[in-house]
């Protein structure tokens, strides 16, 4: 008993030992990060890439060339090969994107303190027939073993709150894989320069207001139907002829590829203001390829899910709950960054705030400037997360922000101190 119980200690060290070759030397003498061969293009950010068959998960950043900024063992499904069926315990395979952050989420020693749940199953796989529910990325105060999950991917908790600074929900991509291939970051894909074609035919017929070469691109019984259409058809139409004033080429542009499905995501711009400002959004399409044929199978605007402007900024607090005084707090922020009473938006800061180096007088000149070159300012915060420990609480929640200059959909966490009896904000952070 004592001899079985030791081998397969040596078991999980061994898996959770294991790396693969880090670095390859490029013409130049410089050696240069390895990537996963599913990673075809990346603009900016990163990405999350997670090995199966080795236990381990990579986060990578663009900027300029790729660096592995973040490595961690993990535990994947009880048993081997992509997810088939609610039940079978296997995670699946794919490119996927965490769609909340939910902060103690369950029972500590199952779920750890934090969990990103993940989109599965996407469009491919429902086409393809797999189901099941409730995939994540999750942590686990207990020690980590290979291989023991119902098909999600576990860390242990500290490095589950190191990988919260690396995603952005709907934004930064999650490849697992049964087995990562490494290639040297400096040797192109084949397939960019097809998915790249695709990209620019959609965008130069979204221009055009060209619906009939759009529906080209998806496979027949995926193209855009009902609001949907009639949503993008009013878009292409206020575009139309609008390139031959301004440059609409797509920016910030990813492609990501895995067997057979691709994602490529994109900041497109969606409207014109009378005043000539845009206005945009983060697009991603998903692709299959059919009979050696890339098809378009679904596109997603990625604000498109954010709460609309005519509900409150924040939920109603359960009265008399612990946290009342918090929300309250967070309320009254958010409706006079909106309004733009910068004297009420002022007080909710603590005299020696600071954030992005700059102190509560810098901090508030620098929102009035925002202010002054914005229109239309709306703001509304989901998924609010309060916890409370003496004089010190700390609030986390998915922030909506849009005006005629910018969208945007982030994690942020907020600071709080209470001084005086009052709860103020000493610390603002997006992550």
């Amino acid at each position: 008993m004592i001899f079985r119980v030791t081998y397969v200690v040596i078991l999980a060290i061994s898996f959770f030992a294991f790396s693969p070759p880090s670095s390859v030397q490029s013409s130049t003498g410089q050696y240069l990060e390895k990537i996963p061969d599913s990673i075809v293009s990346i603009s900016s950010g990163y990405v999350i890439a997670i090995d199966k068959k080795i236990q381990k998960l990579y986060v990578f950043q663009k900027n300029g060339g790729f660096a592995k900024v973040f490595e961690a063992n993990c535990s994947t499904g009880k048993n081997q090969g992509g997810k088939q069926i609610s039940g079978d315990a296997k995670t699946p395979q794919g490119i996927f994107f965490a769609t909340k952050t939910l902060f103690n989420p369950g029972p500590p020693e199952t779920y750890g303190t934090l969990a990103f749940p993940l989109d599965y199953p996407t469009i491919s796989d429902k086409k393809a027939g797999r189901n099941g529910t409730n995939i994540w990325i999750h942590g686990t105060v207990k020690p980590l073993t290979p291989f023991q999950s119902n098909g999600c991917v576990v860390l242990a908790d500290k490095d589950i709150h190191e990988l919260l600074k690396y995603i952005q929900i709907n934004k930064t991509p999650v490849i697992i894989a049964e087995a990562i291939t490494w290639i040297p970051q400096n040797k192109t894909s084949p397939l960019k320069p097809e998915l790249e074609r695709i990209l620019s035919l959609w965008m130069k017929s979204y221009l055009a207001g060209d619906l009939k070469t759009i529906d080209a691109l998806y496979l027949d019984n995926t193209r855009i139907k009902g609001k949907k259409r009639e949503s993008l058809a009013t878009r292409m139409s206020s575009l139309k002829n609008a390139n031959q004033h301004f440059s609409f080429d797509p920016r910030d542009v990813s492609i990501l590829q895995l067997n057979q499905n691709a994602v490529i995501l994109f900041d497109q711009v969606t409207v014109i203001n009378k005043d000539n400002s845009f206005e945009g959004s983060f697009n991603k399409l998903s692709l299959e390829r059919i009979n050696n044929k890339w098809l378009l199978i679904d596109d997603v605007d990625a604000l498109a899910a954010a709460p609309k402007s005519d509900k409150p900024a924040v939920s109603e607090p359960d009265p008399g709950s612990p946290n009342e005084a918090v929300h309250n707090l967070i309320s009254k922020w958010t409706d006079s960054w909106k309004s733009g009473n910068m004297i009420v938006y002022r007080s909710c800061y603590a005299s020696d705030f600071r954030a992005q180096g700059m102190n509560l007088k810098e901090w508030v000149n620098h929102k009035v400037e925002v202010r002054t070159h914005s229109k239309n300012i709306n703001i509304r915060i989901d998924n609010l997360k309060i916890t409370e420990s003496n004089n010190r609480s700390t609030a986390t929640f998915t922030q909506y922000y849009s005006s005629n200059l910018l969208k945007s959909k982030g994690l942020k966490k907020l600071d709080l101190r209470k001084i005086n009896g009052k709860w103020k904000i000493y610390q603002e952070t997006m992550q």
